[in-house]
């Protein structure tokens, strides 16, 4: 079984697709037809603690 590429070294339109299967970033891919977009334009996500109680 082949390792996982992580998705920050993956190709730029893996990072953007919803499915595990990456390719290397030196992959020059035009399409794909597994390509699955994201369904919402956020580029990381923000795990902040909200301040719901004061301080």
């Amino acid at each position: 079984m082949a390792r996982p590429i992580p998705r920050e070294t993956s190709n730029s339109l893996c990072r953007r697709c919803l499915r595990s299967c990456r390719q290397p970033g030196h992959v020059l891919l035009l399409e794909c037809p597994r390509f699955q977009p994201r369904p919402f334009k956020s580029p990381e996500y923000a795990f902040s603690q909200l301040n719901l109680f004061g301080e």
